[in-house]
């Protein structure tokens, strides 16, 4: 019976920190908890903010997108000092961030894979040089609503990052048809391209993803004043994985092209036969509609 006893009083005298911490707590019980938990659980103890730290600096994902509560920019500080391993990074709608914070936490996550910037008022495109430069397995950028990417930043892209796979600058107002067109023809391995709301896309820049961007599955162009019936007839003819495509708001895009991809690919516009019908003669002279597509 005593020794019995003696066990129980052993045994209650555990805690949190007695359990193994890689094994246990950094694989099974801390990615349970939220960053605010997280951060809650730092504060507890001295023992508690250096199991925190230690775990920090392991995880490989990042999301505060939209988070803008109070004292959120030191908790961000805390994270680019312990953070050596993170591969996602959302920041979308981060009001608060600025070049200094974000810098160095990229410095200090070279290995960044996949960012969201959208929506980020308060950087410059001087945020963007440790991604540029250091990020050198990024596939996944995402920058829409960022009136601060420049055509130099864009080039400065175009030069070093080569593997993109997503891309999305949507309502990026600065960035010219030739910024786009070249970056196109360095970086051929695009499956995902938003370039809603761009004044300078046109049928050039379209022309130039139908002919170097032979994996896009998804292209959204909602907006692009500019595009038109010869851009998406060339895509019709050669992106022949294409899953999707957005068009809305472009009135020089017609059923007239549309109707090449309706079978295959996901249109946001629905059909208009009124329009269809209307536009059936051939503004070629009846030489055969894909002929205006041929040269790309």
């Amino acid at each position: 019976m005593a020794e019995s006893s003696f066990c129980y009083e052993a045994s209650s005298e555990l805690t949190l920190f007695d359990i193994v911490w890689e094994d246990v707590l950094f694989a099974k019980l801390l990615p349970l908890l939220s960053l605010k938990d997280l951060f809650n659980l730092r504060c507890c103890s001295r023992l508690s903010k250096h199991l925190v730290n230690n775990y920090l600096r392991r995880i490989k994902e990042v999301n505060l997108s939209g988070n803008n509560s109070h004292n959120i920019d030191k908790a961000f500080a805390v994270l680019a000092r312990k953070c050596r391993n993170v591969r996602v990074v959302n920041l979308a709608k981060c009001s608060w961030l600025r070049d200094k914070a974000l810098c160095k936490f990229l410095k200090s996550n070279a290995r960044i894979s996949r960012i969201n910037l959208s929506e980020c008022t308060g950087i410059t495109a001087a945020s963007l040089q440790p991604i540029i430069i250091e990020c050198k397995e990024l596939v996944v950028l995402k920058l829409a609503r960022c009136s601060w990417l420049t055509i130099g930043a864009m080039e400065a892209l175009t030069l070093h990052q080569s593997n993109i796979r997503e891309l999305d600058i949507s309502h990026c107002l600065a960035l010219s048809e030739r910024s786009i067109t070249v970056f196109l023809l360095n970086c051929r391995r695009l499956r995902t391209l938003s370039l809603a709301y761009i004044p300078a896309v046109s049928d050039t820049v379209l022309l130039m993803v139908a002919k170097y961007s032979k994996e896009i599955r998804h292209l959204n162009i909602v907006g692009c004043q500019m595009a038109s019936d010869r851009g998406v007839g060339a895509l019709s003819l050669y992106c022949s994985v294409l899953e999707s495509l957005m068009v809305r708001d472009c009135p020089f895009i017609t059923e007239r092209s549309l109707a090449l991809l309706r079978e295959k690919v996901f249109i946001d516009r629905p059909r208009q036969f009124q329009q269809h019908l209307n536009l059936a003669p051939n503004v070629a002279g009846g030489a055969g509609f894909p002929r205006l597509f041929l040269q790309v």
